[in-house]
């Protein structure tokens, strides 16, 4: 019985296959989805305000959450709701004077995925901005942008959309 070996041509080959098909079949398995991360159709905006728990809804994990705000289609535009809620975060931030905060900018599912980074920091930039307007050092506050990747919504409708057009504020030090 005759052992291949590496060095000739047909067992690099083989090994070669062998190792791509593993990292086929490795990538394959991490590119599901988990089940848990799907959201009853029932759900509204409310269920999603947690202000205080330890997280928003799908963003980053924190020390706690203020509230978020929402943007008009295609836009990085302040809503005068949007405002009155930086106006209450601001008094939240300014009142704890350690505290430091991560704004997260979000987007719905429609556009690529490079125009929805790049609006999802247009939104984040906004927020922080206004923040700053109302007297909260900009050194306390951090941005990032996950365009469509953490939907607060799941569904492909304009009341997810609605709500998946939104900056997060996730606490990271108090």
């Amino acid at each position: 019985m005759k052992i291949m070996s590496l060095e000739s041509e047909s067992g690099f080959k083989l090994l070669y296959s062998f190792l791509c098909m593993s990292i086929a079949v490795l990538l394959a398995g991490c590119a599901t989805k988990d089940a848990t991360s799907t959201r009853p159709s029932d759900v509204t905006e409310s269920d999603y305000i947690r202000e205080g728990s330890g997280a928003s809804a799908t963003g980053g994990i924190g020390l706690g959450t203020l509230e978020r705000v929402h943007f008009p289609f295609d836009s990085s535009n302040l809503t005068e709701e949007s405002r009155n809620r930086l106006q209450n975060n601001a008094r939240t931030i300014l009142g704890n004077p350690r505290m430091r905060v991560l704004v997260e900018g979000h987007c719905d599912e429609r556009g690529s995925n490079e125009y929805n980074i790049a609006l999802g920091e247009r939104r984040a930039r906004a927020a922080i901005s206004y923040l700053a307007d109302l007297g909260v050092p900009r050194n306390r506050m951090e941005m990032k942008s996950w365009g469509e990747e953490k939907p607060l919504d799941p569904r492909s409708s304009e009341e997810a959309w609605r709500l998946n057009r939104r900056a997060e504020f996730v606490i990271l030090q108090r």
